[in-house]
């Protein structure tokens, strides 16, 4: 199986090394759960890397975040990187392209409030790989969880670049290598998310590689968009809830479990108050394409 041992997303690449920042960590999906997968971190730009690389179309099978509907607390998060792209000038008639979209649900949000001329890609998806889509240019192209899922994202955000009219809005969204402490993996086990997290930017060299295409950083975000003030309904109550479990993503998609654990005074103080207590493992860079 072939190994990644040197960095792909920063110019001075590091490469594994027996000084290398690196760990074990065991899969966040319940099937893969007994799994174990090696990552290490760049130490010239702090980025993250899987190792092996595995045959994802084997673990992509039934995946979890296939069976995700747009629900209410959905929509919550989903508010929150709409009012994002309003700040940077998002407007109701502008064309956007969300880019790996999944099953969707993004382009169905911004939809219902009234941005039509949305629509998404995503080359997994039998309703949205149609190769057209990416023979258009687009005001906005807003990209949630892509970028760590691909094997070479510096190329990615080329085609971003590529898909985007000039002056036109790029936002991505993605794990924040520089808020992950490998040194408590398990902690961080839904950031690192193996074996389907290969490459994991650090905020600097997100930032580096999206001004070494010309791009200006409009917004930049560390606060997760599932985050929200409403009670329940942020990052930290989400992770006590899962360590109620077994701690696995698809608990996320499953029907809550009652728990005296989750009305303890603990699960409590996160419902109201977690929100305020978000960690770093997320981040939201919003970038300016120049017009030329």
């Amino acid at each position: 199986m072939p190994e990644t041992t040197t960095c792909n997303l920063c110019p001075t690449p590091d490469t594994l090394g027996p000084h290398s920042e690196k760990t074990r960590i065991r899969s966040n999906v319940r099937r893969f759960s007994k799994e174990r997968f090696p990552v290490w971190r760049c130490r010239s730009c702090g980025s993250i890397h899987s190792q092996k690389e595995v045959d994802l179309n084997h673990y992509y099978k039934d995946y979890p975040f296939h069976n995700q509907k747009l629900v209410v607390f959905l929509k919550m998060a989903y508010g929150t990187n709409l009012r994002r792209l309003t700040r940077s000038g998002l407007q109701r008639h502008h064309t956007i392209l969300d880019y790996g979209c999944g099953s969707g649900l993004m382009v169905q949000y911004f939809k219902e409030r009234g941005y039509r001329n949305a629509t998404g890609f995503d080359a997994f998806s039998d309703k949205f790989n149609d190769p057209s889509t990416l023979e258009k240019t687009y005001d906005c192209l807003f990209a949630q969880d892509l970028v760590e899922h691909v094997h070479e994202p510096l190329e990615q955000l080329r085609e971003f670049d590529r898909l985007t009219k000039p002056g036109g809005i790029i936002a991505i969204g993605t794990p924040n290598a520089s808020g992950i402490d490998l040194q408590d993996a398990e902690e961080y086990v839904h950031n690192l998310h193996q074996p389907f997290h290969t490459h994991i930017f650090s905020k600097s060299a997100l930032i580096r590689a999206g001004e070494d295409l010309g791009w200006s950083t409009d917004q930049f975000y560390i606060m997760q968009y599932n985050n929200t003030p409403f009670p329940f309904v942020n990052v930290r109550y989400g992770q006590h809830y899962g360590k109620c479990y077994d701690n696995m993503v698809d608990l996320a998609f499953e029907n809550l479990k009652p728990s005296f654990r989750l009305i303890s005074p603990k699960a409590l103080f996160w419902a109201l108050f977690g929100y305020f207590f978000c960690p770093e493992g997320d981040m939201l860079a919003i970038f300016r394409k120049p017009i030329r």
